[in-house]
């Protein structure tokens, strides 16, 4: 059982975290908050009718949406390994979700020859590969969620394969898990500006090890300049702690080129509810708090950063907010339950956070 959903899935199957591949058809418990978002999403948004579950494995993500959100909605199930299809398709008999379809396919071959309002990539690594189909099979002003577990080369850790990758350059930082999301979007946006296509945020977020963006397609020339106008660098000086986003290239070092632009659409998170059957409802909740609140600004600092540079301990976070509000915008972020994302400079930060007495 996940969510309201009785699902068959494989006896030998993940836990937790990406690992590697067990069992012959691949199935993740700890991909559930994963799912759950999918399902409080695609409730709130009517306009999606018809949807592409591409890399749908046992069917757990299509099956849930049609049984718990959108039954409504007709949904082509696709996986290219047939032993998958046996699962998807019981799964779908069992839930009575009569509008999921499978599909047997490469899902570039599906991509090829029919068109959804909303289409789901979630591959076991990165999404690159699929995106230029993924948009392409997209109908006009539709959306569709992008799942990357390659969180190391976006993060930083290994910024060679993030610049073969996705054609930017990454960095370990304090922040390095959204400006690792950042470029992922960015990567998007400059695919859809090829086909002259623009794209907004719905909802992007880091969580376990994976990051997931939901994207909205908008058309035209026009629309992708403007998108294209969003993108940029961040300069991080890991000595002074510095960072600052800019529309060019400012050095060798800049992080990018990535995503400046909201994360989130707060109308539609203003929609979102953590229902009650949800898998991880408590979870689900707390993130909806934390998204709808979080200020658009490209990066954050971390309570214990800012502590070592200053040279004292670490202030109490709710003493810190405290100060740092009655000075400019402040706000809690969902990539550390220690960061601090505010508009104040790195200098009125620093001399607000002295000024905080420690507990």
């Amino acid at each position: 059982m996940e969510g309201a959903t009785e699902l068959f899935v494989p006896a030998l199957h993940s836990v937790k975290g990406p690992g590697k591949r067990t069992g012959a058809v691949f199935f993740n418990d700890q991909m559930a908050f994963n799912r759950d978002v999918t399902v409080m999403l695609l409730k709130a948004y009517p306009r999606a009718r018809t949807a592409l579950d591409a890399m749908a494995s046992t069917g757990t993500r299509a099956v849930r949406v049609a049984n718990e959100a959108r039954p409504d909605m007709t949904i082509v199930a696709n996986d290219r390994d047939p032993r998958a299809c046996d699962y998807i398709r019981a799964n779908a008999e069992h839930a009575r979700a009569d509008k999921v379809e499978v599909s047997n396919d490469d899902l570039r071959c599906v991509l090829a020859r029919k068109v959804f309002d909303y289409v789901d990539i979630d591959p076991f690594g990165s999404p690159v590969h699929f995106i230029p189909s993924a948009l392409q099979g997209l109908r006009r002003h539709g959306a569709a969620g992008f799942t990357a577990t390659d969180t190391a080369p976006l993060a930083g850790t290994y910024p060679k394969k993030c610049q073969r990758r996705y054609g930017a350059f990454s960095m370990r930082s304090p922040f390095g898990h959204e400006s690792g999301l950042r470029i992922l979007i960015g990567h998007i946006a400059r695919e859809a500006a090829k086909e002259d296509k623009g794209l907004e945020c719905l909802l992007s977020f880091y969580a376990d090890h994976y990051m997931r963006t939901y994207v909205r397609v908008r058309e035209g020339g026009g629309e992708a300049d403007r998108t294209l106008d969003r993108l940029g660098y961040i300069d991080y000086d890991p000595v002074t702690g510095e960072r600052r986003a800019s529309a060019e290239r400012t050095s060798p070092r800049s992080i990018g080129p990535l995503w400046l632009g909201p994360l989130h659409d707060h109308d539609l998170l203003a929609n979102m509810n953590a229902g009650e059957n949800l898998q991880t409802r408590g979870r689900c909740a707390k993130y909806l708090e934390l998204w709808r609140k979080e200020l658009d600004v490209p990066f954050f600092y971390d309570n214990d950063e800012l502590a070592s540079m200053v040279r004292v301990s670490p202030r109490r976070l709710d003493a810190v907010f405290e100060a740092l509000g009655a000075a400019g915008k402040v706000s809690r972020t969902h990539f550390s339950p220690t960061g601090i994302r505010t508009d104040l400079d790195l200098r009125e930060v620093l001399d607000i956070y002295r000024s905080v007495k420690g507990s």
